[in-house]
């Protein structure tokens, strides 16, 4: 229709918010948050925060920093659901005003969001295969890397495994870790011979499709 509106041009936010939808996949990330983000969570929350990368955006003026929440989901057991059994009927007025309130008691200001998580059985699952040791290494290689120093960033993201045991171990040549971040990284600095450009203004153009 002539009269359909892109949504784009009515706010950026819809543009970042599509280019974030997309690098997500393409470093193989659930969690994906841009620095504005971050910075509307508690303070208890942002050491969960992985920074991950800074960069600009197709059609942005302005760098962003992108942030992600490890945790593997696949160490938890999701029961299945079972085919031929009946549904429990519910009073969709009773289940409304329910969700109603547990949505209000999310939004009251001393909800502590922290204090439900570090409990969690599920969330302390979904942490536990991320080390120090790996959160520590992939910090330094950043900072390295935005510094312009790509050979010691190299160095540091092929040891950057999740466990502290292999992070230690020596790395068999060509063989990278797995976590996308990392990855992504040295597939970029590769191109270029891990040899930062002298004009290398410690962030890259995040294109759809080349993360």
């Amino acid at each position: 229709s002539e009269y359909k509106i892109d949504a784009s041009y009515l706010s950026p936010n819809v543009n970042v918010a599509s280019q974030l939808e997309a690098a997500s996949g393409q470093l193989g990330l659930w969690v994906l948050l841009s620095n504005y983000m971050v910075k509307l969570c508690s303070p208890d929350l942002l050491p969960y925060f992985r920074m991950i990368d800074d960069v600009m955006l197709e059609g942005s003026k302005k760098t962003l920093r992108l942030y992600t929440l490890d945790l593997d989901h696949s160490r938890v057991n999701v029961k299945p659901k079972l085919r031929g059994t009946k549904k429990k009927v519910y009073n969709r007025y009773k289940v409304r005003q329910m969700r109603e309130a547990v949505k209000n008691e999310l939004w009251t200001s001393d909800f502590d969001i922290m204090e439900v998580l570090s409990g969690h059985s599920d969330f302390i699952e979904m942490r536990e295969p991320y080390s120090k040791e790996f959160f520590e290494r992939f910090a330094v290689g950043v900072r390295n890397y935005e510094a312009g120093e790509w050979l010691v960033a190299r160095d540091l993201f092929i040891t950057c495994h999740y466990s502290e045991e292999l992070c230690k171990s020596n790395s068999q040549p060509g063989v990278w870790p797995t976590d996308g971040p990392v990855k992504s990284l040295l597939e970029f600095m590769e191109k270029y011979h891990f040899e930062a450009p002298s004009d290398w203004p410690g962030y890259r153009h995040l294109i759809p499709g080349s993360a």
